[in-house]
């Protein structure tokens, strides 16, 4: 897995803009990939932010619903 790194997303300062200005002269893209090497640290922002459960009753086909039941 890669973390993408764009260089248009940050807010550059006018000395960073003139560098980002002879990237952009010489280097085919801003972006940059970078391997992830600490997975465990890259967990917390795929985790979500409560233990909520969601359920529901909803099925897809109803049919599905009458063939279990008289499956049994």
């Amino acid at each position: 897995m890669y973390i993408v790194k764009n260089l248009k997303d940050y807010q550059l300062s006018h000395k960073q803009r003139i560098f980002a200005g002879y990237l952009k002269d010489n280097v085919d893209s801003f972006v940059c990939l970078e391997k992830v090497t600490n997975r465990n640290a890259l967990r917390k922002y795929f985790a979500p932010d409560n233990e909520f459960m969601e359920y529901t009753t909803a099925l897809g086909e109803p049919a599905e619903l009458i063939r279990r039941a008289f499956a049994s």
